[in-house]
C-alpha cells in the first residue's frame, strides 16, 4: 500500500495478523490488528531477478553479452521499470547512437530519455533526472536515473535510462537497484570478454595446428590413408585422402587413389585382414602387420596402425598409417635408424609441449567451474565427463613421450590387485576369442613401485605373444607374489638387481613353450618367431628396457612343462597408497611469483592461484620475473615454466632467483620431463602439465612445508 514516509507516497508492504479481544465473560469485544512491515524484503526479492543475468551462450562481447537478458528481466519488473530505454554508445564520440530496445516507452518518451542520457554523459555526474518539468511528459512519470555500462577496458559502451513507478523513491531506493544492475552487468561483461578472447585464441591455435597437421600429412615418411568407414567388421571403406608416400608405396597417383574401395587395396580371402577389421571394430584401433596389393598386383608387406574416430558432421572416419617392412631394414643401418628415432622424439616432445599447454587450460577451467564455491548453472555431470576426457588425453600424451624415449619415467606406488582388475578388459582384448585369462593377485594387499603405462605395455606384449603361440583353446594366468632374491629367475644377460625382495608377476600360457635353443635370444632386438610381416621383434626388447628404467626386470622363468612363463619383477613399496586429503592453502596469504609466457595457461593458472588463496605476482619472461623478485622480498615461492622466451630458461631463472631470495623454493612446470638437471638448486621441484587445481595445491603446499616447517 502507498504510505507517506518522506513527504510523498511510496510503496510499502506489510504482513497483517489479527486476534480477537475478549471480555472477562469471554464475549468478543473487538479485533486487534498487528502490522509488520516487510518493504525491504519484498523490494529486494523483486530485484533479485537481476541475479539470473548470465553471459550469452555462445559467448558474445560488448552489449550483446547481456542486452536481451536485461530487457527480459526489466520487462517483468514494472515497479522499478515503469518505462526505460537502452542505448548503445558510439565508439567515435561516446554519444547514444542507437536505441537497442525500449520498455513501455513511445517514440517521444524514448527521445526525452536519450536527451537525459546525453546530459548525464556531458555532465559526468548526477545520474538522477526529473521528467515532471516536461509539460508533455506522460502522466505518472516523474523522474528516473541513468545507469552506464563499461567494458573490461573501462570504456563506456552503453547506458540504460530507467523510470520507476511514482511510488518508488528514486534516490533512496532505485539508486540502490541501479548499483546492483551496474555491478552484475560489469561482472557478466568481464566474464564474457575473457571467454570470447579464450575462444578466439583457441580457434587461432586450432588453425595453426591444422596447418601443422596438413604439413605432417603431406611430408611424413610413412604412408597415410584417410577413409570413410562404418567401422563394422565387414564394412566397405573408400579413400577420401592419401599422402604422397602412400601413393609411392602402392603405385597410384593421388587422382587414381581417391575413391578406391578397400577391396581394391588387398588380396581377396585375406584372413588376416578380416581379423584386423574385427579387432578394430571391437577396440576402435588395430596395430599389426598386413599385406597391401600394389596397383600392379604385387604384395607390399606393411606394419600399420588404423584408428576409428567419429566426425560429428561427417560420420565415422578411419586414419591408417603404415610403413613398408621391406624398406625398414630393421637389422641394417643402425646409425640411420637412430637418427630417425631422434627426429621422432623431438617431434613428439614439441607436439606434447603445446598439447599439454592446451590441456592445462582445459583442466584448470573445468576445475574452477566444478568448484561448488563458484556456483553457476552448468551441469556438474557434464563438466566431470569433460574433465575425464581431458585426463585421458593427457595420458595419451604421456604415452607418446614414453615411446619417444624423452619421457622421464617416474615409478609410483600401485596396488597390484586393484591395477590388474582395472585393466582386465584391456588384457582380455589382447587375447584371442579362444583363450581365457585368469588373474590371481593373492589375498594380501601388495603395493609395488611402477609406472602404469610401462607395466600395461609389458603385460599386453606378453599376452599378444601368448595369443600367437597358443593353438586352439588356451589359458593365460597372471599370478602375483612376493619373492626373495633366491627365487628370482636367472637373467638372460646377467643383469643384476638390488639384493632385496620383489613383487613378481608370473605371466604363463599353456602353449608350446620356448625352445631351449632360443631362450638366450628372445630378448634380442628384431628377433621374432612369428611369420613374415606378423611382428617386428621389438616388443620384448622395449618391455625389458622400460622395466629396468623403473628398477625392475623381465625374465624368462626357469624351464616349465607345457607353456612359457615370464617373470615381471617390480620393487616393493615401503609406503601405502596415498589417500590423504588435498592440503589447504587458504588463510596463509602466500605470495607466489608466477612466470609463464603462454597467455591462456597464464590466465588460467592465475585464476587457480587466486582461488586456492594465494597472491600471484605475474611475469611473462625471466627478465620481468627477476625485476619483481628484486622489488618484493615477501615472495614465498616461485612457480615458473621451463621453456621461456628471451634466452633464459626456467632452470636458469631458478638459479638467478636463489641469489636474490635464497630461502624461496622453486617449482618448474613443463609439458615433458627434460634430461637430468645439473647444478640445480635442491629445492627445485617439477609440476607436469597438464595439472589440476589439486595437484597445484599439493606441490605448492609440499614445497612450502619443506622450507617452512611448522
Amino acid at each position: 500500500m502507498p504510505l507517506n514516509k518522506a513527504g510523498a507516497p511510496e510503496e510499502c508492504y506489510f504482513d497483517f495478523s489479527y486476534s480477537a479481544i475478549k471480555g472477562r465473560d469471554g464475549q468478543i469485544l473487538g479485533l486487534m490488528s498487528i502490522a509488520h512491515e516487510t518493504t525491504p524484503h519484498a523490494v529486494q526479492q523483486r530485484r533479485n531477478a537481476i541475479l539470473a543475468l548470465r553471459q550469452a551462450n555462445p559467448p558474445e562481447s560488448g552489449v550483446l553479452a547481456f542486452s536481451q537478458q536485461l530487457h527480459d528481466i526489466l520487462e517483468q519488473n514494472e515497479m522499478d521499470c515503469r518505462a526505460g530505454a537502452f542505448f548503445e554508445l558510439s565508439a567515435e564520440n561516446g554519444v547514444p547512437a542507437k536505441c537497442l530496445w525500449s520498455i513501455r516507452a513511445e517514440d517521444g518518451l524514448v527521445a526525452r530519455l536519450r536527451s537525459k542520457a546525453v546530459e548525464y554523459l556531458n555532465a559526468g555526474s548526477g545520474n538522477i533526472f526529473d521528467l515532471s518539468i516536461d509539460a508533455d511528459c506522460p502522466q505518472g512519470l516523474e523522474g528516473g536515473l541513468c545507469v552506464p555500462f563499461a567494458n573490461g577496458k573501462g570504456h563506456l559502451i552503453a547506458i540504460l535510462t530507467l523510470v520507476p513507478d511514482p511510488l518508488v523513491p528514486v534516490e533512496r531506493s532505485l539508486s540502490q537497484f541501479a548499483r546492483q544492475i551496474s555491478q552484475h552487468v560489469h561482472d557478466v561483461i568481464q566474464a564474457s570478454e575473457l571467454l570470447s578472447e579464450n575462444v578466439r585464441e583457441a580457434k587461432l591455435r586450432m588453425a595453426e595446428q591444422s596447418a601443422m597437421y596438413k604439413f605432417l600429412f603431406d611430408n611424413i615418411q610413412d604412408g597415410v590413408i584417410y577413409s570413410a568407414a562404418t567401422g563394422g567388421a565387414d564394412d566397405e571403406a573408400f579413400i577420401l585422402a592419401i599422402n604422397k608416400q602412400a601413393c609411392r608405396m602402392l603405385g597410384y597417383t593421388p587422382e587414381e587413389a581417391i575413391g578406391l574401395e578397400r577391396s581394391q587395396l588387398f588380396f581377396s580371402q585375406d584372413r588376416k585382414l578380416a581379423d584386423a577389421l574385427r579387432e578394430r571394430s571391437t577396440d576402435g584401433y588395430f596395430w599389426g602387420s598386413l599385406v597391401f596389393r600394389r596397383k600392379d598386383g604385387s604384395p607390399v608387406p606393411v606394419e600399420l596402425t588404423s584408428n576409428l574416430f567419429e566426425d560429428p558432421s561427417k560420420g565415422r572416419r578411419a586414419v591408417t598409417i603404415f610403413r613398408d617392412l621391406g624398406e625398414l631394414k630393421i637389422k641394417q643401418d643402425e646409425g640411420a635408424q637412430m637418427l630417425r628415432s631422434e627426429a621422432i622424439a623431438s617431434l613428439a616432445q614439441s607436439v606434447a609441449h603445446d598439447f599439454n599447454n592446451m590441456l592445462t587450460v582445459i583442466l584448470g577451467s573445468l576445475d574452477e567451474l566444478s568448484d561448488p564455491r563458484t556456483g553457476g548453472s552448468l551441469q556438474q555431470e557434464t563438466l566431470q565427463s569433460a574433465k575425464r576426457a581431458a585426463d585421458h588425453a593427457a595420458k595419451l600424451t604421456n604415452q607418446l613421450l614414453s615411446y619417444s624415449r624423452r619421457e622421464k619415467i617416474k615409478p609410483v606406488p600401485v596396488e597390484i590387485w586393484a591395477f590388474l582388475e582395472e585393466i582386465r578388459p584391456l588384457l582380455i582384448s589382447a587375447l584371442s576369442d579362444s583363450a581365457s585369462l585368469r588373474i590371481d593377485a593373492g589375498e594380501d594387499r601388495l603395493v609395488c613401485l611402477t609406472d602404469t603405462s610401462v607395466l600395461t605395455s609389458a603385460i599386453i606384449n606378453l599376452l599378444r605373444n601368448a595369443r600367437h603361440a597358443i593353438t586352439g583353446s588356451g589359458l593365460v594366468t597372471i599370478r602375483a607374489e612376493v619373492v626373495s632374491p633366491g627365487d628370482l629367475s636367472p637373467s638372460h644377460d646377467g643383469y643384476e638387481l638390488e639384493d632385496e625382495r620383489y613383487l613378481a608377476l608370473y605371466v604363463r600360457d599353456n602353449g608350446p613353450g620356448v625352445p631351449e635353443n632360443l631362450r638366450e635370444t628372445i630378448f634380442n632386438p628384431a628377433f621374432t618367431t612369428k611369420g613374415v610381416g606378423d611382428g617386428t621383434g621389438l616388443g620384448l626388447t622395449i618391455a625389458l628396457s622400460t622395466l629396468r628404467q623403473i628398477g625392475g626386470d623381465l625374465r624368462l622363468a626357469r624351464e616349465t612343462e607345457g607353456g612359457a612363463e615370464f617373470q615381471i619383477l617390480l620393487r616393493l613399496s615401503d609406503t601405502d597408497i596415498d589417500q590423504s586429503a588435498t592440503p589447504d592453502l587458504q588463510g596463509h596469504d602466500y605470495c607466489v611469483l608466477y612466470v609463464e609466457d603462454n597467455d591462456l595457461v597464464r590466465e588460467n593458472t592465475v585464476s587457480m592461484l587466486k582461488q586456492i588463496g594465494t597472491r600471484p605476482l605475474v611475469a611473462r619472461n625471466s627478465r620481468e620475473a627477476l625485476e619483481i623478485a628484486k622489488e618484493n622480498s615477501a615472495i614465498d615461492i616461485v612457480l615458473t615454466d621451463l621453456v621461456l622466451p628471451g634466452g633464459m630458461s626456467g632452470r636458469a631463472l631458478s638459479k638467478q632467483v636463489k641469489h636474490i631470495l635464497p630461502e624461496v623454493p622453486v617449482i618448474i612446470t613443463t609439458g615433458y620431463y627434460p634430461e637430468e638437471p645439473t647444478g640445480e638448486p635442491p629445492e627445485t621441484a617439477y609440476l607436469r602439465k597438464p595439472y589440476t587445481q589439486d595437484q597445484l595445491v599439493e606441490i605448492l603446499a609440499g614445497a612450502l612445508q619443506r622450507t617452512r616447517p611448522s
